[in-house]
């Protein structure tokens, strides 16, 4: 009998003796088969299922982890190990499973919600949610303290924001068609535009928009590449007419906080943009970048992440029948005159004209936050991004 023919009917021994709930006959019989095809995550995953079984949970752990070191593309792994990790009172080693696993696949949470699912995976989904719910809520709250105790400033609008995708309680929007989808704080006042009277920095930015457009226009003149704003792969059905298309394209000097390769062509935007009041993150632009819509593309209807910040747009070229709706507010893009609006209200844009229409798009601090304000949410969400870059597949 060769290795395979053994391990298979080692393999099929096993299997029968967990169906027949003799779990220790199982876990003995793919321990075997693991010991002899240590590279199968299969193995170590089944292995796992069985020590769990036994209420072996350490041991359950060291097999589930090694299953998905073999394939951490597999996000039920990372379910099932995160699971066990929480069964056993590791919760932050949890939170770390099901973070990791719910990049790779949002059904890591939302499996929960589909009946169609094993119903064993759907009570591990619902694990990871309410982990991961807990987890960061608790990692918000905890670094809006900390910085608190730097000072005496009043933080309880910062203290009471909510991070809605994993916020540990209800979520409730207070103002009609404002639904940021990841950061939200509830006693923020909302308009859809800041008169830009109120922007001090605004007429600085408009003196250099002739500069700013002969970068652009001599960048893309040399051969400079717009990308697709809305990236090929992105799974939603809003963005399904513009999914990998250049009709709404972009080139980014700064995305994430992260400086990109073309910034060094736009000496003088950067220049420029330094009198405004744009969102850092370590010292860096949240986002910077310019944005073409071509002849009769319409960017639909869509809510944007935050309204702890508002979108800043210097037009640059404007050939006529350009608008941008935010809420129930219409506005006429004029070149060289900034607009700038709060886009977690619903909003939509469109270029009915017969050539391109160039903006430059960054991202400004509310005007209502005060700068302890902005420094705690900044500290907050700086905490939120270390913890997420330091995670690691626990031992």
């Amino acid at each position: 009998m060769s290795d395979k023919d053994s391990i298979e009917a080692i393999a099929s021994l096993a299997t029968r003796a967990f169906r027949e709930q003799r779990y220790r006959d199982a876990a003995s019989g793919y321990e075997q088969c693991a010991a002899l095809s240590p590279e199968s995550p299969v193995f170590h995953f089944n292995l796992g299922t069985a020590r769990e079984k036994l209420g072996e949970l350490t041991g359950a752990i060291d097999a589930y982890l090694t299953a998905y070191r073999l394939n951490p593309k597999d996000a039920r792994l990372a379910l099932f190990a995160g699971a066990t990790l929480e069964a056993a009172g590791r919760r932050v080693d949890a939170a770390t499973l099901f973070s990791l696993g719910d990049d790779i696949d949002p059904a890591v949470r939302r499996a929960k919600d589909r009946p169609d699912f094993d119903p064993e995976v759907r009570r591990r989904s619902a694990i990871a949610d309410r982990v991961m719910r807990e987890h960061f809520t608790q990692l918000h709250t905890d670094a809006v303290a900390e910085f608190g105790r730097r000072g005496s400033a009043n933080l309880s609008r910062v203290a009471g924001a909510i991070w809605t995708q994993t916020h540990d309680g209800p979520v409730q929007f207070r103002t009609p068609g404002q639904q940021p989808s990841l950061f939200y704080m509830p006693d923020l006042p909302a308009r859809e535009f800041t008169p830009r009277e109120g922007l001090r920095w605004a007429a600085e930015i408009e003196s250099h928009t002739v500069a700013i457009r002969d970068e652009y226009l001599a960048a893309v003149g040399a051969g400079t590449q717009l990308s697709p704003y809305v990236a090929a792969e992105t799974r939603s059905p809003v963005w399904r007419e513009l999914r990998g298309k250049l009709d709404w394209s972009s080139l980014h000097l700064y995305r994430m906080a992260e400086e990109t390769p073309l910034a060094k062509l736009f000496p003088k935007t950067l220049a420029a943009v330094k009198a405004a009041d744009i969102v850092r993150i370590e010292g860096r632009p949240m986002e910077l970048f310019f944005s073409r819509l071509k002849p009769g593309t319409h960017i639909p209807p869509h809510h944007g992440i935050a309204n702890n910040r508002i979108t800043v747009h210097l037009p640059l070229i404007v050939p006529g029948d350009c608008s941008i709706r935010v809420g129930n507010a219409m506005h006429h893009w004029r070149e060289g005159e900034i607009v700038a609006f709060d886009d977690s209200f619903e909003h939509e844009a469109w270029n009915r004209s017969p050539a391109d229409r160039v903006v430059l798009i960054f991202e400004a601090h509310h005007p209502d936050l005060s700068r302890e304000e902005r420094e705690a949410i900044q500290y907050a969400i700086e905490v939120r991004g270390r913890w997420l870059k330091k995670r690691s597949v626990p031992s």
